[in-house]
C-alpha cells in the first residue's frame, strides 16, 4: 500500500468495514435528485449508480459512496436522505471542492481532481462569430465557406447584432440544404438506426430482415424544418422519400409474396421510431420478453443505459421473472427492476417472423412466457397500457429534450458539454418544448451558445 494517498486509504477502510450484507440500493438515485434537484446529474434523468459506486455487482464504492457508508447505516432510505445533506459541505474526494459544489456544477464529488476548470480565454467578437459561420457552413452545408464569402461575413465592420443577424441567416441557408437532407441528417441518424448492411433491402446474401430506409426516411422528415421532434416517438405513420421529396403514407407497408422490408402495423399500434420492423427485427430478434428493445429505446431516445446503470427507476414488486431466466438474482435485480416493466409493453410485438416482423400479436406474451400473467408496464414510474401510452410519456420527458440537445451538441462540437457550460447547454435544450419541437429552431439556438463560436 506504499504511496497510499490519505483520502484513499479512508475510502479502503470505509468498504472493509462495510457489513458484508451491503449492497446496492436502486432506491437511491431518486433521493440524490431530491435533496439535489437543481443538479446537472439529475437534469432529464435520474442519478447515476457510478455517483457512488465503481461497481454494484459486487458492490464497490467510490470516495463519495464510501463517505456516506458510516451515514446511512440501519434502515438505509430512511437514513440516505440526512446523510446527502450532512455531507454536503465536505470534500469526499479532496480535490479542493465540497461535495455540494460538484454536484451543482455535474462534476463527480467521488472522482478527485475535478475542481472547477477556468473559462476560456476571452476572443475578439468577430473572430468568435467568424468561427461559428466556418462551422455552420461545415456542418449544415457540408462545406467550409470561401475566403470570399468570409470577408462577406466579415464585411463593413458590423457590431455584434449585425453579425448575428448574417450568422442566422447563413444558417437558414444551410438547414434548407441538400447536404443537410440527404446527408448530414443521415449521419446523425446512423447512431439510431444502426444498419446492417447485410441483412438490410439491398442484402448481398439475399436475408432481409427489415428495411432500414424507412427508418432513415421519418427521421430525417421529422427532424426537417419546423416539424415536431417527438414524432420520432409519436409519429402513427411512415415516409417515403421519392427523389428527395418526402411523401407521407399512413396505411400499412406490405410486400408482395410477404417478405421482410415493409411496415405491417396499423396506425394505432405505432409508436415513430421504435415500432419499425427494423427496431424489432434487430432488438426483439427471438427474445420472448425484449429487454433489449426497450433498453434500446430508453437508451437511444431517452439517454440513458441501464447496463450502464443509468436511468435506475425500481418499481416495487419487480422483476418478477416472467420468462424464467433468473433475474431476480441479486445480482441481477437492480437493473431488472427497472428494466422488465419498461419491457412489458413491447412483448406484444413479434420479432422475427419473416413479414410478420413487428406485427402486433395479443396473445405473444402469455404463449411464450410461463409465469406472464397481464404484467403492467411502466415508465418513469409511471403505469401504461402499450407501447404507445410508453412513447407518450417518454416524449413529453426532460429526457427526451436533453437527448435531442445532446445529440445536436455532440454532432456540432465533437465533445460533451464543460462543467462551466452545463448551466447555459441546460437552459438550451430545456427550450425544446417552447419551440414546439422545432430542431431548425433548436439549432438556431445552438449557434448562440458561446460554446458554438469557441467564445
Amino acid at each position: 500500500m506504499r504511496g497510499l494517498r490519505a483520502r484513499d486509504l479512508a475510502v479502503v477502510v470505509a468498504v472493509a468495514a462495510a457489513p458484508a450484507s451491503a449492497a446496492a440500493k436502486p432506491s437511491a438515485p431518486p433521493q440524490v435528485c431530491e435533496v439535489f434537484p437543481t443538479s446537472p446529474a439529475c437534469a432529464g434523468a435520474v442519478a447515476e449508480c457510478s455517483l457512488c459506486h465503481t461497481s454494484t455487482s459486487p458492490v464497490a464504492w467510490n470516495a463519495y459512496g464510501a463517505s456516506l457508508l458510516p451515514l446511512v447505516t440501519g434502515d438505509f432510505d430512511a437514513r440516505l436522505r440526512p446523510a446527502l445533506e450532512e455531507s454536503a459541505n465536505a470534500d469526499a474526494d479532496g480535490d479542493g471542492v465540497s461535495n455540494a459544489a460538484e454536484l451543482a456544477v455535474g462534476t463527480a464529488p467521488g472522482v478527485p481532481d475535478e475542481a472547477l476548470c477556468p473559462g476560456p480565454l476571452p476572443r475578439a467578437t468577430q473572430d468568435v462569430f467568424a468561427t461559428a459561420f466556418a462551422r455552420v457552413g461545415v456542418l449544415y452545408c457540408g462545406r467550409s465557406p470561401s475566403y470570399e464569402e468570409r470577408e462577406a461575413f466579415l464585411a463593413g465592420n458590423p457590431d455584434e447584432s449585425m453579425l448575428d443577424e448574417r450568422l442566422h441567416a447563413a444558417l437558414e441557408v444551410c438547414l434548407a440544404s441538400t447536404y443537410w437532407r440527404d446527408v448530414g441528417l443521415a449521419r446523425v441518424a446512423d447512431r439510431f438506426v444502426r444498419p446492417i448492411y447485410a441483412v438490410g433491402r439491398e442484402s448481398p446474401v439475399n436475408i432481409v430482415i427489415g428495411d432500414y430506409d424507412w427508418d432513415y426516411a421519418l427521421f430525417r422528415y421529422v427532424m426537417l424544418g419546423d416539424r415536431d421532434v417527438r414524432d420520432l416517438l409519436l409519429a402513427d405513420y411512415h415516409v417515403r422519400d421519392v427523389d428527395g421529396v418526402f411523401e407521407r403514407v399512413d396505411d400499412p407497408i406490405l410486400i408482395p409474396g410477404g417478405g421482410a422490408g415493409g411496415q405491417p402495423l396499423v396506425p394505432d399500434q405505432r409508436a415513430g421510431m421504435i415500432t419499425t420492423q427494423w427496431f424489432f427485427a434487430t432488438n426483439t430478434m427471438f427474445s420472448a420478453l425484449p429487454r433489449t428493445t426497450a433498453a434500446a429505446a430508453y437508451r437511444l431516445y431517452l439517454g440513458m443505459d441501464i447496463a450502464r446503470l443509468q436511468g435506475i427507476w425500481p418499481v416495487e414488486g419487480e422483476p418478477v421473472d416472467v420468462d424464467e431466466k433468473g433475474v431476480e438474482a441479486s445480482e441481477c435485480a437492480v437493473c431488472h427492476s427497472t428494466l422488465d416493466p419498461l419491457s412489458y409493453a413491447f412483448a406484444y410485438y413479434e420479432g422475427i417472423v419473416g413479414g410478420s416482423t413487428g406485427v402486433y400479436n395479443a396473445a405473444r406474451p402469455g404463449d411464450l412466457m410461463p409465469q406472464w400473467d397481464q404484467n403492467a408496464a411502466v415508465m418513469f414510474g409511471q403505469p401504461v397500457a402499450n407501447v404507445v401510452e410508453w412513447a407518450a410519456v417518454a416524449a413529453q420527458s426532460d429526457a427526451f429534450s436533453k437527448t435531442i440537445g445532446m445529440t445536436l451538441f455532440r454532432h456540432a462540437l465533437g465533445r460533451e458539454p464543460a462543467a462551466r457550460e452545463l448551466p447555459e447547454v441546460e437552459a438550451w435544450w430545456r427550450s425544446l418544448p417552447t419551440h414546439g419541437g422545432s430542431v431548425n429552431r433548436l439549432i438556431h439556438g445552438l449557434v448562440d451558445l458561446p460554446a458554438f463560436g469557441g467564445a
